[in-house]
């Protein structure tokens, strides 16, 4: 719900995850009606083709979110005011772009000219950690046009009827009924029929 509510009303949202052993911090990109000349980043669900679902039910311990080394936390909560507060000295707030690839190359220090920077330095867009291998990366992800959470659809259902969107969304155990509203059912059944036109090529037509 915060994440529908941040696209609804274009405000920054920070959001950290935490896994066994691994965490996410990432920036969301503000309301999808909003006109600018860069890609809208993507929210948390942006990466799912699924609604989300039970985290607890048919999931080992380790995979129900609920069990993380004690090292995680104030980690990810640290990046994730450093995040915010740089984010909020940027003059694009939630609408700031994020830094572009540099090459694998490791550069701590920004000169501040280029749009992602800050006077706090670059504002990545996702800070992805693990204490397996004690590295981090920045990666980027564009907004998902068929997103459960911050989808054109989604908001505008939203903006219809807020407590009939969040009273569907509950009642809704399997999911389906965020992912009919985001486009995401028919955009499956899309990708599901090219996958059978695919099998019926023959090897003359490949």
């Amino acid at each position: 719900l915060p994440t529908v509510m941040a696209a609804v009303y274009n405000k920054p949202l920070i959001n950290a995850a935490l896994g066994l052993d691994g965490w996410l911090v990432m920036r969301h990109g503000g309301s999808p009606s909003t006109t600018s000349d860069h890609v809208r980043l993507g929210c948390y669900f942006c990466n799912d083709v699924v609604a989300p679902d039970n985290s607890m039910k048919n999931r080992t311990l380790d995979q129900q979110c609920t069990v993380t080394r004690p090292g995680l936390a104030p980690v990810a909560s640290s990046m994730a005011v450093e995040l915010m507060v740089a984010l909020l000295h940027h003059s694009q707030k939630e609408k700031a772009p994020a830094p572009k690839p540099n090459g694998g190359t490791f550069a701590p220090i920004t000169t501040g000219d280029d749009a992602s920077s800050c006077a706090l330095g670059v504002i990545p867009h996702q800070i992805r950690g693990s204490l397996v291998t004690y590295t981090m990366m920045t990666p980027t992800v564009p907004a998902f046009s068929c997103c459960t959470g911050c989808s054109p659809g989604v908001v505008a259902e939203y903006q219809k009827n807020k407590v009939e969107v969040v009273h569907q969304a509950c009642k809704s155990l399997d999911g389906s009924y965020l992912e009919g509203i985001s486009g995401l059912t028919a955009f499956r059944e899309a990708e599901a029929s090219k996958l059978v036109d695919m099998e019926d090529w023959d090897d003359d037509e490949l």
